[in-house]
């Protein structure tokens, strides 16, 4: 059974790295998508795009990840403090609490939730 905070720790990294390719792999073809611009969606295709308008709007960088895993391995929900620069160049802190659900390896449903305002 693939480790669930081992491939919690590869998605942050990814999403740091703004490896999409890296992101797509991790994920399940049908994967599941909310939290991330706006309304639900789904696809890698779908993931893809949400997460590259997401930091053409929000410069940020996710650090203090802390992964947290159920008994059996999903879900894996990872706490990180995104810090960066909103569009306006204005520096930002705030924290971003991702849930991952698994199958077979692959993220099937990628939830992300945020501050209030943030």
């Amino acid at each position: 059974m693939p480790d669930g905070a081992a491939i919690a720790r590869e998605f942050v990294v990814a999403l740091n790295a703004r490896d999409y390719a890296a992101i797509a792999a991790l994920a399940d073809e049908d994967v599941a998508i909310s939290g991330i611009g706006g309304s639900s969606d789904m696809g890698r295709d779908a993931l893809r795009d949400r997460l590259a308008r997401h930091f053409a709007a929000l410069d940020e960088a996710f650090g203090d990840a802390v992964v947290m895993q159920a008994t059996g391995g999903s879900p894996v929900a990872i706490r990180v403090t995104a810090r960066g620069k909103d569009a306006s160049g204005a520096a930002r802190s705030a924290d971003r609490l991702f849930v991952l659900e698994l199958d077979g390896g692959r993220i099937t449903r990628l939830s992300m939730f945020a501050e209030s305002g943030a």
